[in-house]
């Protein structure tokens, strides 16, 4: 965001290879997923709080529209890890690893907007309680 502020624009570069490697999804990795999240949402907080625009509310996903559209696929935080663990089991079990992990996104995502709430619940209530 500062770096845009001072008119610096992003340069791609297509034929750049970036290599990224990730070992098979498995569902002991989920525990340590979730914590990331909550965590991505309070870091992003952080980032609004620095950065207070609209632009920075979509990309830490804290509009109502990100709120209702997870909490919708999630039912609520309904579909979890727990309610969702047979069902990622058995399409990691048939060969389908990738596949479970972007079906635990939605959960997962949930986590995320479920974070970023709480960080700003606790912003709002340290900056009331030092004014």
């Amino acid at each position: 965001m500062r770096l845009k502020q001072l008119g610096l624009k992003l340069v791609k570069c297509p034929e750049a290879p970036g290599y990224h490697w990730h070992p098979a999804f498995s569902l002991d990795q989920i525990p340590r997923m979730i914590d990331r999240e909550i965590q991505r949402g309070r870091m992003g907080v952080l980032f609004y709080q620095k950065h207070p625009t609209w632009n920075v509310r979509m990309m830490i996903q804290m509009t109502w529209l990100h709120r209702v559209l997870w909490g919708l696929l999630s039912l609520g935080g309904k579909l979890n890890e727990r309610t969702m663990a047979p069902f990622l089991q058995w399409l990691i079990d048939s060969g389908k690893p990738q596949l479970a992990l972007e079906t635990a996104r939605i959960f997962l995502n949930w986590y995320n907007v479920q974070g970023v709430y709480a960080a700003y619940a606790d912003a709002l209530r340290e900056e009331g309680a030092e004014g």
